[in-house]
């Protein structure tokens, strides 16, 4: 039997039979679970490669021109440029600033599941051409000082920032090769990442503790059952109260 496709109408055999329509049946709604939203650690790179895009020559001055033209996240852009043999990067605009991880650690403490510490390096690139000259050889320092600077200025507008951002290292080569000069800066990160069953399979319940709470507390959606408010104890003093009685010593008798 052949079948028009687009009209379902039967063209041999049985002329005056059509094809029984298709029907299919939705499927159950798929219910997406509960996703827990970027932080700790992502949040952490998001807020210094904010802060890497605002550093500028001068200090405070709104028309001093930004000091990097890249802002990445360091998966070996600089070992890919001065490889042996030959540029195998894409293009990238220096001076440029890459950030990665190194010692990155988790707490196992039961109280404390979701923190870590870890190392956070930013290896910045300058690509002074000049480097012996008195006016720009100490400018890998000068720019090292602009990002601590400016990360210490504005770590607390940043909530993963705020428990601990502190320099402790800086380092620099002592060779240039390909006409570009690397600096590392490695800063102690305290961090807190959300854990996945905070809200896993939460169940939600509403509790009513008297005298602190009533039922007329609650709106009248919430209260379905239709309680109403005890009526004892009468008020807060009746309901909580320390009473301290000291016995009175009993007499002695004597016969």
């Amino acid at each position: 039997m052949i079948v028009d496709k687009k009209n379902g109408q039967v063209i041999s055999g049985n002329q005056a039979s059509t094809s029984a329509p298709q029907t299919t049946e939705p499927d159950d709604a798929y219910v997406v679970p509960q996703q827990i939203p970027d932080g700790g650690i992502i949040d952490v790179v998001k807020a210094i490669k904010a802060i890497l895009k605002n550093v500028r020559w001068q200090y405070g001055v709104e028309d001093s021109p930004k000091i990097f033209h890249t802002v990445q996240w360091d998966d070996g852009q600089y070992e890919r440029i001065v490889r042996k043999g030959s540029n195998k990067e894409y293009e990238i605009a220096f001076p440029a600033a890459f950030v990665h991880f190194v010692d990155t650690e988790y707490l196992v403490s039961q109280k404390r599941i979701g923190e870590g510490r870890a190392k956070l390096r930013i290896h910045f690139i300058l690509n002074r051409l000049n480097t012996h000259d008195e006016d720009v050889e100490l400018d890998p320092l000068y720019v090292a000082q602009r990002i601590d600077q400016e990360i210490t200025e504005h770590k607390g507008e940043y909530e993963c920032l705020s428990e601990r951002c502190q320099i402790i290292y800086w380092d620099f080569p002592l060779s240039f090769d390909d006409g570009l000069q690397p600096g590392w800066l490695t800063y102690e990160i305290w961090f807190r990442e959300k854990n996945i069953w905070i809200d896993r399979k939460k169940v939600k319940r509403h509790m009513v503790f008297t005298p602190f709470t009533n039922h007329s507390d609650q709106t009248e959606e919430a209260n379905e059952n239709g309680h109403t408010n005890a009526d004892h104890p009468a008020d807060f003093d009746s309901a909580s109260r320390y009473v301290y009685q000291i016995p009175e010593p009993q007499q002695e008798t004597t016969e």
